[in-house]
């Protein structure tokens, strides 16, 4: 029953000044909507990154070759002679060229290598990476990079087909002219949804053009904005032979699938391939290695670490404002206690405890508090939507989880209990005769 006097006292203390305890309410609200907004908002980003990475790098281990060369600078002397004095050319009149020493390949021993010796690999494949003027009926269209490639490169990359086929080993064992395209590409040269299977698409290489055959369409993956370096796939003896200016066998970087999504067995995995490479291709120990080994799964991890980091880092700004409330919800607390001194002396008169005006100015501090933070879950899921509506790359992305309401509610009542116990505790601490006497 006193519970019950104590919230109507509390009730009718917040009925007595409207207003106050409006402005009060809405500086809770702002404070938990900005925070349910940027954490929403923030797990929205970081999905948006995870499949836009996932979409990229789909979990491989890329290998490309890497040149450490020595640094070739020109040394001017009296005369304006000059002389490329670490790349060994005497001295001459004008500064002489230097000449670029071969850069370093991956081979296909490589990748032989790797496929018998690498235990942790489940597959490895090659790629050739090129370029050529993509026409399809006498009109220039993007192509975002050409890549030679093995039929494998579907299961590597855990890709899947929306029309056609994907390359076969007779396309590759034939060197046929017939491409894959990436479904980004096709929606933006072709129209959304368009199926371009039998087409042909002219490639020109130093204004040499060769008909390819479209033969499939890879699907797009959610997350992947645009297309990627590789949006158009031939089989690989084709590139090497048809679109390739250098060896015949040339292949431009090695791709490894490693399942393991354990950072521990990855870096084991760099480790290994690592060590088959160095020892195939014969680099001495302490000599940098002339190939780069790059796990795109730990690529992303950095990404979405960073946007964990931002979302965390903009959340403490954001909880500034909710400091803000707090602050003016006990300043308007202490406020209250100063104007009813009289109500309570007389009610410590009439018989009230102490625990009875402490319950009674907590109770008007929660009220205040969870009501600002169910006004702040409104206005964060408004926020969120609005925010994913306006940010295409977070369409469907952004969602408000259950902890985001008890974000909201438990944060609400700790700013009521943290805020209003010192007026609340001043309240009760007053003797009735003073407050009387006061008041």
């Amino acid at each position: 029953m006193r519970r019950w006097i104590n919230l109507w006292f509390a009730v009718v203390g917040l009925q007595s000044s409207k207003l106050r305890a409006a402005l009060t309410v809405l500086g809770v609200i702002i404070g938990v909507g900005a925070v349910i907004m940027i954490v929403s908002l923030g797990n929205g980003l970081r999905r948006s990154t995870e499949l836009e990475l996932e979409a990229w790098a789909s979990g491989t281990i890329e290998i490309r070759p890497q040149y450490w060369g020595p640094i070739v600078s020109i040394a001017y002397g009296p005369g304006k002679e000059a002389a490329i004095i670490e790349g060994g050319i005497g001295p001459g009149p004008e500064p002489v060229p230097p000449i670029e020493p071969q850069q370093p390949s991956m081979q296909p021993q490589d990748l032989l290598a790797l496929r018998k010796l690498a235990s942790t690999v489940v597959e490895v494949v090659p790629l050739l990476e090129t370029w050529a003027e993509t026409i399809y009926k006498g009109r220039w269209m993007p192509s975002g990079g050409i890549a030679g490639v093995t039929p494998e490169y579907l299961t590597v990359y855990r890709s899947e087909m929306k029309y056609g086929r994907f390359l076969t080993a007779e396309d590759e064992q034939a060197a046929a002219p017939v491409l894959v395209l990436d479904e980004a590409l096709v929606d933006y040269a072709f129209g959304a949804g368009a199926n371009p299977v039998g087409e042909v698409l002219r490639l020109s290489q130093q204004n040499i053009p060769q008909n390819f055959t479209i033969v499939g369409v890879i699907a797009k993956r959610r997350g992947m904005e645009g297309f990627g370096p590789r949006a158009l796939l031939v089989p690989l003896r084709t590139a090497q032979l048809r679109l390739n200016q250098g060896p015949r066998n040339q292949i431009s970087m090695i791709a490894a699938r490693v399942d393991s999504r354990v950072p521990s067995e990855r870096r084991y995995s760099v480790a290994q391939i690592n060590s088959i490479l160095r020892a195939r291709r014969g680099i001495a120990p302490g000599t940098r290695e002339d190939f780069f080994i790059q796990d795109t799964l730990q690529f992303s991890e950095e990404r979405i670490r960073i946007v964990r980091t931002m979302t965390l880092v903009l959340s403490l700004i954001a909880g500034i404002s909710l400091v803000v409330g707090s602050i003016g919800l006990m300043n308007i607390m202490l406020v209250g206690v100063a104007e009813r001194t009289w109500e309570i002396g007389l009610r410590r008169a009439i018989g009230a405890e102490k625990v009875d005006i402490l319950l009674q100015f907590l109770s008007e501090g929660v009220m205040l508090a969870v009501t600002g933070g169910i006004g702040g879950l409104v206005l964060g899921l408004i926020g969120s939507y609005v925010g994913s509506r306006l940010i295409e790359q977070l369409q469907g992305l952004v969602s408000v989880t259950p902890d985001v309401f008890v974000i909201a509610l438990g944060v609400s009542l700790a700013v009521g209990i943290v805020a209003t116990i010192y007026p609340a505790w001043q309240a009760a601490a007053l003797q009735p005769t003073t407050a009387l006497r006061r008041g």
